[in-house]
Formats: C-alpha cells, sequence, structure tokens
C-alpha cells in the first residue's frame, strides 16, 4: 500500500494544477522567442568582456554555461509547448464528440474494432498528454537549475586551479570531462552506482551526509532534489535518466555549434553539426572575413581583432581600426614609458598638443603596419569607438595613391619586449584590392 505524504495539497492548489496549462503556454510562447536570441548576445557581449579583461577559464565556462542553459530551455519550452498544442487538439475533439470512436459508423471488423478499444480511447490519451506536458515543464526548469548549479560550481572549481594546478586550469578536455562528471552527479546516477552504499547502513549514512547536503547546496540540487526523488522512485529509472541524458546531448551539441557560430575562439570544443567540406580551414592569405573590413560589416556583428576601410580601396586614402584588448597593456606601459605625457593641468593648448604627438609616436611604436613589403611611415593615431560595433581601439588613416591597382595584402606586426630584447611579431594580414 502507498504511503501517504506528510502534507496534503489545500484544495486551491490541486485546483490550480487542473489549470496550469494556461501559465505554461503563456511563459513558454513568450520565452521561446526571447531564448532563441540569447547565444547571438551572448557572443556579443563576450567579445567586449574579452577586450577589457583578463579572461580565463572560469569566464569561458559561465559562457557555455550560458549559451548551455539557454538552449535547455529552449527545447524544453518548445516541447512543452508542442505537448500543450496537441493535448487542446485533442481536448477540442473530445468537447465536441464526447462519445468517442463511432465504429458503427466506420463498419469495422469485429477483430479490428476489439483490437482497437484495447488501446487507450480519447480520455485517457488526454490525461497522458496532461501528464506527458507537465513533466516536460517540469523536468525542463529542474535541468535549467541543474546546469546553471554545475557551471557555476565548475567555474569556481577552475578559479582556484588556476593558484595549485595550471594544466588543468588551461585544459578544455580536462574541463568537458569534469563537466559531464558533475552533470552525471546531480543527476543522482553516479550517487546510485558508486554512493547507495553509503545511504542505506546508517554508521556510514552519518558521516556521508553533510557532504551529500554540502554539494546540495554548492550545486543548487537543493532546489530540485526532493521532486527529483519523486520522479526516480515513482516512476521508471532507467526511463528519465534516459530522457534526460538525451536531453543533455541535445543541449550540448547546440550548444557547441552555437560556440562555433557566436564565438569561434574554443576549437576543441567548437562542433558544426552539418559541415563536411574538408578545406574549408586551408592557412591562406587569399580569404575575405567580412569583419576584417568596415564597408562588410553586417548588423551585431564585432570586428574583434582589426579591419580596413573597405576590401576594395577606390579613394586617395584609407584608413586601419585596430581593437584595444586588454592584454596590449602590459606592451604598451613599456613604450608609454619612455614619453614624459602631462597628465592634467594644461596652461596652453600647445602642451595639449604636444601630449597628442606624444601619444601618436608612442601608438606608431607599437604597431607597424605594411602594404605587402612596403612599411607606412608618417601616420598619427586617434582613440576612436567604432561607429557600427561601439568597440573601442585605435585608428590612423593612410594615402593609397601610390599604391599600383592591383591585389594587395596589409600586414599589421606589434611590438613583443622580452627579457633583455623585443621584437615586432606578425598580429594580423588582410588582403584589399586598390582600383
Amino acid at each position: 500500500m502507498a504511503k501517504k505524504p506528510k502534507s496534503e495539497l489545500p484544495q486551491w492548489v490541486q485546483e490550480q494544477q487542473h489549470q496550469s496549462w494556461q501559465i505554461e503556454i503563456l511563459i513558454a510562447s513568450g520565452l521561446i522567442f526571447f531564448l532563441t536570441k540569447i547565444p547571438q548576445y551572448l557572443g556579443s557581449w563576450f567579445a567586449n568582456y574579452t577586450q577589457a579583461t583578463d579572461f580565463g577559464a572560469e569566464s569561458v565556462i559561465l559562457l557555455i554555461g550560458g549559451l548551455y542553459f539557454s538552449r535547455v530551455l529552449l527545447i524544453g519550452f518548445i516541447i512543452n509547448l508542442v505537448l500543450r498544442a496537441l493535448w487542446l487538439a485533442y481536448l477540442g475533439v473530445n468537447f465536441v464528440y464526447p462519445n468517442d470512436i463511432n465504429y458503427e459508423q466506420l463498419g469495422y471488423s469485429n477483430y479490428f474494432q476489439e483490437r482497437m478499444e484495447k488501446q487507450p480511447d480519447a480520455a485517457a490519451r488526454i490525461i497522458q498528454l496532461e501528464h506527458l506536458s507537465s513533466l516536460s515543464y517540469s523536468m525542463t526548469l529542474m535541468l535549467t537549475i541543474m546546469a546553471f548549479g554545475t557551471f557555476t560550481l565548475l567555474a569556481v572549481l577552475f578559479y582556484l586551479l588556476k593558484f595549485v594546478a595550471y594544466s588543468l586550469y588551461d585544459s578544455q578536455a580536462f574541463g568537458i570531462f569534469f563537466m559531464v562528471l558533475l552533470f552525471l552527479f546531480s543527476l543522482g546516477i553516479l550517487d546510485f552506482l558508486f554512493f547507495k552504499l553509503l545511504k542505506r547502513y546508517p554508521k556510514v549514512s552519518k558521516w556521508y551526509y553533510p557532504f551529500y547536503r554540502f554539494y546540495s547546496i554548492v550545486s543548487l540540487s537543493f532546489l530540485f532534489k526532493r521532486e527529483w526523488l519523486v520522479l526516480i522512485s515513482n516512476g521508471k529509472r532507467w526511463i528519465i535518466y534516459t530522457l534526460f541524458l538525451i536531453f543533455f546531448g541535445i543541449a550540448f551539441f547546440l550548444t557547441a555549434d552555437d560556440v562555433n557560430r557566436y564565438v569561434g575562439s574554443f576549437n576543441q570544443f567548437t562542433l558544426n553539426l552539418y559541415e563536411d567540406r574538408a578545406y574549408l580551414n586551408i592557412p591562406t592569405y587569399n580569404t575575405i572575413k567580412r569583419q576584417r573590413y568596415d564597408n562588410l560589416l553586417v548588423e551585431n556583428d564585432k570586428i574583434r581583432v582589426w579591419c580596413l576601410s573597405a576590401d576594395v580601396i577606390r579613394e586617395k586614402s584609407a584608413w586601419v581600426f585596430v581593437v584595444y584588448d586588454k592584454w596590449m597593456d602590459s606592451s604598451l606601459q613599456l613604450i608609454l614609458d619612455d614619453y614624459d605625457f602631462q597628465k592634467g593641468d594644461f596652461k596652453t593648448r600647445e602642451e595639449l598638443f604636444a601630449n597628442d604627438e606624444k601619444f601618436s609616436a608612442a601608438l606608431s611604436r607599437y604597431f607597424k603596419l605594411k602594404v605587402d613589403d612596403n612599411s607606412i611611415e608618417d601616420i598619427e593615431w586617434f582613440y576612436y569607438r567604432h561607429h557600427r560595433t561601439n568597440e573601442i581601439g585605435f585608428k590612423t588613416y593612410f594615402r593609397t595613391d601610390s599604391i599600383p591597382s592591383v591585389n594587395h595584402l596589409m600586414h599589421i606586426d606589434i611590438y613583443h619586449p622580452e627579457q633583455d630584447t623585443s621584437y615586432y611579431r606578425p598580429y594580423r594580414t588582410t588582403s584589399f584590392f586598390k582600383e
């Protein structure tokens, strides 16, 4: 005989259970549109974040975590909305024709009719869909909380690894392995396989419970642990685990594809689900990337590195814009230390002009521009916030009237100091055509 629960739901809550589909549809419909925009927004935000700060593995983990649980929510709400739409369709047919199938009108044989009658009738199918819809909504939110807690915990652990085991901190493969491990533990699979004995024997369970409780708190699994135990203790555990793992797998692959599309900097994690062409990543300068040309930028693009004013230069002048990244500070500081910049309290306009010259000269030492093998000399640099991407960087103009009307390569090298020496290392190269 099933044990009665300690607490009975009030009557008004029980009645609300039967009306929850309206709230589910409202929430699911609104969030589906919003969630489709999250990866693009996070990719744009991460581009700004990496330019302005020293980011590490913990930041990447939080980015991937944000992408992941946005995809979990999106998949779950789509499934919930489809099930609810089907449930409403069943309900509508049953409202108009409540007596189910009219076998006399169909004229089926007795054999066929007997087997049809063994299948669930309309009312039973409506109830089944009601259960599935409610479960899909609940499981989606549980998995989202689980993902949020897991990625947050993973980010904290990697932050600590930076100080104790940098090789693991810098390993994407280790991060993915540990992420899967935490997910399996949160689902209770590892707990079921390896720690089941720790919960069944009184003496051992007293020792194990504080660790179990601590992990539940830091991973946020305490928010859904009881409901999860209700699921696996009343349903078929292997079916529930399988559904969650399929859910996890689909969301993971979609997240990898999002990284490839909107971030694209973590080669071991990125994944294209439909790309089989073999010769897309050949190392060559003969490539046109729209982020390298101001005139080819589209809405929501980020330059991330640098760009030319156009891929085809028709005028007598052109310009270059270089994004200012946080990692440039250490080398820039060494150059700027050689210049006596005045911090303020300018008494004349000439003092301010002198500062401008020092600033431009310092940047000219840091960046070296070349067209093919010819250096561009006597250029002036300016601070500039890009008019389309809103990225902060440095801009300079150069004349093109002496450049022949053929294809060219624009190179940018960056000053790189080491212990007792310094040199200019190649940074980026982009092609353009001069008319």
